[in-house]
């Protein structure tokens, strides 16, 4: 599979091979047909479950909503109410019973939380502030592997060897996580859990939609004795909305699951691999992938006190980075080849969990990291880190009521200076339904590669600039960068109402973001007004965008019954540049003193979803975010002067609409899930369209039909 450049008026698209033609599915439905046909089911369903069986036993279902047990914000498993982080959960039932395709989707509804999507195959996801192109202030786990790409620093989360249907649970953990977590754990954790093989069963996946987006999904599931089988594959596509023969996404994915109980523990492998290619974003620029290869091993023990793992990852592939080397309309050069690219990482953890007495929980834990990136088309070819760490924890309980957590972790990182990342929460659980928490912490974003040890040699420039080569290798990767940090002050509430069927969750923080990374070009000209290459430089830096943020959330979810849930949330946030950002208002940035223009100050999702246990499955949600001003060279150039772009204020309505059918231990459902009900065009992030008329930014978001089919026997 290649994805070669094939330039047209609309931009950068595969060769005629391999383009595709989307198939349409219902383009001419009114919408007004489609929000009728929900209305309707709605009526008939909410009017059919006021008789349901299910309303005999709501005070069940309220006790156990107060007692949802979580795992990742302590490293134990506690009541949500107790934990000294802000968090927030999806459930296997929210995640099946919505909208979205894929991780980010879920993401983009949950409090707090913003998602930027830049392509299809990529999204910047990232909490509180300073999410940007990039989306790297995040740490993303699958059954507590690290799945960020230590390339570039950021999840490919479309990437990923796992399908929506396979994940179990998602945490949510918004603020400093480095305490417990390390490197990248900045601003949010966001830890996934797949499900595990509980019988012998098979279950699919079919669906296609429109812009080219098909979902084929297949799992199979085997107890044999004291082990658990699990063998999932399946394939994605995705398209652009704009040009509709563009395939921005071709992934092929295939895992494995062993576990063994034992008495008192459980042994576990997990194998998977993703092959495929698209487009991505890269930091500077959009970049081609091609014979991408992401691929992962793990090995993991957990018993009641102790737990270890260790893991292997592997990312495979050849990178077009797609940025043209222009200035006013003169052409510089170009990034002539394909880059290949090879990473690697070995990752090992062990955590002991120690009652020392009575209402107090002592965690300690120690990890090594190998990282190594291998690439021809780089100077120097081969680069190795080392990451060690060491962190503990201590929980203690007071009068049944009070619970102080105190923690601190010790990171070294063979490319970085040693870190230490505290912090301190206290939980008050002051009227039994009711919890108010105060926290303090630091955490640390580890650079990537990309930031300190990029020096490409595929660069080429024009006769008139034969040194842009050099250039551009000497450029680029900084390997002096400091950790990007934060530090955060931070409270929170959360109270169960009506007998648990009413919960309101808040919080609000203060955070001070330093270190923080951008790409500095210096260019010097000559008395032709032409760059200067010989003289002119251009590296990442620390230091560029020092800000200080203020904001929270509100959270509120009624669960009227088994059947039907309301939650809406809303957010908002202010930041602040602290010192001058690079090339100051002059850049688009703003000046000293004023607020970040690049991100919305208010955030809001709604959201109404019906379940029946056999029947109607339906729902809507809503999306909202201020207007926002986003700064872009003015042709996309890289020696191009950078303006500013305003995105006015935008609201999306998304649904679905689906029936299940039961048929003994087997099931079917049948059903349609829509991404933009009334077709709004929208970008989460401005554009430009360059001098070869491919747009570099955000792409246009706009309506997706999707069919879908799944079932289980």
């Amino acid at each position: 599979m290649h994805l070669p450049l094939y330039r047209s008026a609309g931009g950068v698209n595969p060769p005629p091979d391999l383009r595709k033609q989307p198939g349409q599915i219902l383009p001419g439905m009114p919408v007004s047909v489609c929000i009728l046909v929900c209305i309707v089911v709605l009526i008939h369903a909410v009017t059919a479950s006021a008789q349901d069986e299910f309303f005999d036993d709501l005070d069940k279902e309220f006790e156990f909503l107060e007692e949802e047990v979580i795992y990742s914000a302590a490293k134990h498993e506690q009541e949500i109410a107790d934990s000294p982080s802000t968090i927030s959960t999806l459930t296997r039932e929210q995640i099946e019973n919505t909208h979205c395709l894929d991780v980010p989707c879920l993401l983009r509804g949950m409090p707090g939380m913003e998602v930027r999507r830049l392509k299809r195959m990529y999204d910047a996801v990232g909490a509180r502030a300073l999410v940007g192109e990039i989306g790297d202030k995040i740490l993303a786990l699958v059954d507590g592997r690290e799945i960020n790409v230590d390339s570039f620093g950021m999840p490919y989360w479309e990437v990923e060897p796992i399908h929506i249907q396979d994940i179990e649970r998602i945490e949510v953990i918004r603020g400093p996580g480095s305490a417990l977590y390390g490197a990248n754990a900045h601003s949010v954790v966001v830890s996934i859990t797949t499900s595990k093989p509980e019988e012998d069963r098979a279950e699919a996946f079919l669906g296609a939609g429109e812009h080219d987006e098909t979902s084929l999904h297949l799992r199979v599931d085997r107890l044999l004795g004291d082990y658990r089988l699990r063998i999932n594959g399946g394939m994605n596509t995705g398209g652009n909305w704009r040009n509709q023969d563009s395939r921005e996404r071709e992934l092929y994915r295939a895992g494995l699951r062993l576990e063994r109980e034992w008495e008192e523990s459980t042994t576990s492998l997990d194998l998977g691999i993703s092959v495929g290619e698209g487009l991505i974003y890269s930091s500077l620029c959009p970049a081609w992938i091609r014979d991408m290869i992401l691929g992962h091993a793990m090995l993991a023990h957990r018993t009641e006190y102790w737990r270890a793992h260790v893991s292997f990852n592997l990312l495979d592939q050849e990178a077009f980075f797609d940025l043209p080397i222009i200035y006013a309309g003169i052409k510089l050069g170009e990034s002539a080849n394909w880059v290949s690219m090879l990473s690697t990482s070995l990752d090992t953890e062990a955590q002991l969990n120690w009652p020392v007495f009575a209402g107090n929980l002592l965690i300690a834990g120690a990890g090594y990291r190998w990282l190594t990136y291998i690439s021809d088309d780089n100077v120097p070819s081969e680069i190795n880190q080392h990451r060690l760490s060491l962190f503990l924890q201590d929980e203690q309980k007071l009068f049944d009521q009070l619970i102080l957590t105190a923690g601190v972790r010790f990171d070294y990182n063979s490319i970085t200076p040693f870190t230490v990342s505290p912090r301190v929460a206290a939980v008050w659980r002051f009227a039994g339904s009711q919890s108010a928490r105060v926290a303090f912490g630091r955490a640390f974003r580890k650079p990537s590669f990309f930031n300190t040890s990029f020096h490409a040699t595929s660069g080429v420039g024009t006769s008139a600039f034969p040194d842009l080569g050099e250039f551009l290798q000497r450029g680029g990767g900084n390997d002096k960068l400091d950790n990007e940090n934060v530090t955060t002050v931070e409270a929170g509430y959360r109270g169960y109402f009506l007998d648990g069927a009413f919960t309101v969750e808040s919080d609000v923080f203060f955070s001070l973001y330093r270190d923080t990374i951008f790409f500095r070009g210096d260019v010097v000209y000559n008395t032709m007004g032409l760059p200067d290459l010989t003289h002119s430089t251009m590296q990442w830096e620390n230091g560029g965008r020092e800000v200080d943020t203020i904001g929270g959330t509100l959270s509120l979810t009624w669960r009227i019954s088994k059947t039907l849930r309301l939650n809406a949330n809303y957010t908002y946030r202010y930041s602040w540049y602290i010192s001058e950002p690079p090339g100051g208002a002059t850049a688009g940035e703003g000046a000293q003193g004023e607020r970040v223009p690049w991100e919305p100050a208010h955030l809001f999702n709604a959201a109404c979803t019906y379940v029946s246990a056999s029947g109607p499955r339906l729902g809507a949600a809503v999306y909202g975010r201020s207007e926002v001003t986003h700064t872009f060279p003015y042709d996309g150039g890289l020696f191009s002067e950078p303006h500013r772009f305003r995105l006015s204020s935008n609201m999306v309505l998304n649904a679905f609409l689906a029936w299940r059918f039961d048929f003994g231990s087997a099931w079917l459902e049948a059903g349609v899930r829509v991404y933009n009900l009334l077709n709004v065009g929208y970008r989460d992030i401005g554009n430009v369209y360059r001098w070869d008329g491919f747009e570099m930014g955000g792409e246009l978001s706009a309506r997706r039909i999707f069919l879908f089919l799944r079932g289980s026997i």
